[in-house]
């Protein structure tokens, strides 16, 4: 059975892969239209996915746990 802090933990990471890959896809997208707008969603989603990956990284500290 998934917990749910297990099920929290796949929830985070696969927003991580959408952010990262939503990111990528507008940084390519702007290299072929050159719209300012994608290359702008494309840093800000990777940014994004990259403190979401802060987040899964140090979830017990931030649920006040104690390593295990």
């Amino acid at each position: 059975m998934l917990s749910l802090m297990n099920f929290h933990r796949v929830l985070i990471a696969s927003s991580i892969l959408f952010c990262w890959g939503f990111g990528i896809y507008e940084i390519v997208r702007f290299t072929t239209n050159a719209e300012t707008n994608s290359v702008m969603l494309g840093i800000l989603f990777v940014i994004l996915g990259c403190g979401m990956l802060y987040y899964l990284i140090h979830l017990n500290r931030f649920l006040g746990r104690s390593n295990q």
